[in-house]
């Protein structure tokens, strides 16, 4: 305030002010359309020196482990955290026995790790690679460790991370002398609890293409896809839930489950009832779009055509 008061540098603070408010716009708008923070209001004043800086959303500074003993796991949420967790979380035991839980994510999307760890009471958010930009939240003391196990034990759907927790389990059982018994799932993939939207916002993706054939004639694709790797057997469960078909993609032996325009109903039904999370979010509202401009025949003119166009480049920006 002196300085801005001096004959001379009067101009300074104004200036000065002026880029950091411009700065602060860009961000806000970005936080603004995440969805893990529009239910998550504490952390507005505090987003915009995220995203310049690299840190995770939440507290600016990589958070410590911690531990609510009292803390209540929403249903809701309970069930997407297993679904995500089935997609993009990760059972850790080595050679020497160290048991880890990890999540990781773009340092982008960190608020969704910084949700994650508010609403189970426990766990940190670091930085895991500032080159690549990752985050990652992480479990590592035994006992969050125990209560993952009690949240995770027969709620796991995919047969390659009920394996991975299998082995989890078994070095948990050594490392601790303990007795825990592995519980096989006793039901399938459904439509009732928020499991799904937790796996969409790992493995799913909304795509939309606009082709054109040598005769002139322009058709426009848009689908629902969740890819699944080695096996078949939940991705064609999946297919018969949601009306769709699966095919097997050889580059990575796996399975994509997709449904087509026609069939989107059940999907969107169900995703009205439990939301995505991540930014993923930004991405289905993108896309949704384009399926109401295509279901009201829109992209039989020029104009909607050229509005779906758009949209479509910007689907998964």
């Amino acid at each position: 305030m002196a300085k801005s008061s001096q004959v001379g540098l009067h101009v300074w603070l104004p200036m000065a002010m002026e880029g950091l408010v411009k700065r602060a716009l860009i961000k806000f708008h970005y936080m603004r359309e995440h969805p893990a923070l529009n239910s998550w209001s504490s952390v507005y004043l505090n987003f915009g020196k995220i995203q310049e800086e690299g840190k995770s959303a939440g507290n600016f500074t990589d958070s410590s482990e911690t531990t609510c003993e009292t803390n209540y796991i929403d249903e809701k949420f309970k069930w997407w955290f297993i679904g995500f967790a089935e997609g993009d979380g990760s059972f850790i035991l080595n050679k020497d026995g160290y048991l880890e839980f990890k999540i990781t994510q773009s340092s982008v999307d960190a608020q969704i790790l910084f949700y994650i760890k508010k609403e189970l009471g426990f766990g940190s958010v670091v930085v895991q690679d500032k080159i690549n930009k990752t985050h990652h939240y992480r479990v590592r003391d035994k006992n969050n460790i125990l209560k993952l196990i009690n949240l995770f034990n027969g709620n796991i759907l995919t047969k390659y991370k009920n394996n991975q927790f299998m082995l989890w389990l078994e070095g948990y059982n050594k490392k601790y002398n303990e007795n825990i018994k592995f519980i096989e799932p006793k039901f399938k993939v459904n439509l009732n609890n928020a499991w799904l939207s937790g796996f969409t916002d790992a493995e799913g993706c909304f795509t939309c293409s606009v082709l054109t054939s040598k005769e002139g004639r322009t058709s426009v694709t848009v689908r629902y896809v969740v890819s699944q790797k080695d096996d078949k057997e939940f991705s064609q469960d999946l297919a018969n839930l949601i009306n769709g078909y699966i095919t097997h993609i050889k580059s990575y032996n796996g399975y994509n489950t997709v449904v087509n325009f026609s069939k989107l109903n059940i999907i969107l039904n169900y995703l009205n009832t439990y939301p995505l999370k991540t930014k993923k979010l930004i991405s289905y509202r993108r896309w949704l779009k384009i399926y109401d401009l295509v279901k009201n025949k829109k992209h039989f003119t020029d104009e909607g055509l050229e509005v779906i166009r758009n949209l479509a480049k910007k689907i998964n920006q």
